[in-house]
């Protein structure tokens, strides 16, 4: 099955601040033994509200591929979960963490070295790689065809698809949100370059969408936690550990990524 692309933060500047000014508490683990939380009996998990389908809200819960991850982590630690929206750049930039709004963040974020320094990172969980789209029809066949007739490419700002659009030469076009495939529809943009999972999730509502190239990138999600809450990361990592060795990360993913849509 191919795998996905992410969102790579680029606010260096922001990563600085932080770095002088954010916490580092560790959580640890409580007298009992058991893991200590920002919230007694619950895991609050951080993610955004709309990057299906790792999550997205309906009919007033959290769902996705990344809700799942966190509800097998908080079972495996006899805890509740709570999951917190927030912006994509409160949750990278490490502040969300660092001021105690979440216990973890599961938002297909991807392993950099430079979140690296202001938050930890668990073992990978997803690979990810990268689509361009296009409408049926067009004359942009490859990413080379983009760059030759300086097309318009639309992609989410501060990710894997805006950094690998500059490598690439690419005239990009950012958006803050999924808007951009609705832009594509309309012809404000000619193409799109994005995770292959969002692709085909918003093929299935844009059904003359197609996939002309597939751009691989060296890219994999984590669960973050707070810069030294090494019981967490602990926490995270056996249970990331468990359900890649049970099949249980084959049946979450399979649920949200059915193999066939690849």
């Amino acid at each position: 099955m191919n795998a996905i692309n992410s969102r790579v933060f680029l606010g260096a500047a922001a990563t600085g601040m932080l770095i002088l000014t954010g916490c580092t508490s560790t959580t640890g683990d409580g007298e009992d033994g058991s893991l200590q939380t920002i919230n007694e009996g619950q895991l609050t998990v951080c993610s955004e509200s709309n990057y299906p389908p790792f999550e997205s809200e309906k009919d007033g819960e959290m769902v996705g591929l990344d809700m799942d991850l966190a509800a097998e982590i908080a079972k495996d630690n006899d805890l509740e979960v709570h999951n917190v929206t927030l912006p994509f750049e409160t949750m990278v930039s490490g502040a969300a963490l660092d001021t105690q709004q979440c216990d973890i963040v599961t938002s297909a974020l991807t392993i950099t070295d430079e979140r690296k320094s202001v938050m930890d990172f668990s073992e990978p969980y997803f690979d990810n790689q990268l689509g361009l789209v296009v409408k049926k029809g067009s004359d942009i066949e490859s990413v080379q065809d983009a760059i030759d007739s300086e097309a318009r490419v639309g992609v989410m700002q501060q990710t894997t698809g805006d950094s690998k659009a500059k490598e690439l030469g690419l005239n990009s076009v950012q958006f803050e949100d999924v808007l951009m495939f609705q832009d594509l529809e309309s012809g404000g943009v000619d193409a799109v370059l994005d995770d292959l999972v969002p692709i085909a999730q918003h093929s299935e509502e844009y059904p003359d969408f197609v996939v002309v190239e597939e751009v691989p990138a060296d890219d994999q999600f984590g669960v973050a936690v707070r810069k030294g809450d090494t019981a967490m990361l602990e926490a995270v990592n056996s249970t990331i550990e468990r359900v890649k060795e049970d099949g249980t990360m084959d049946e979450i993913t399979e649920k949200w990524i059915p193999v066939n849509d690849q």
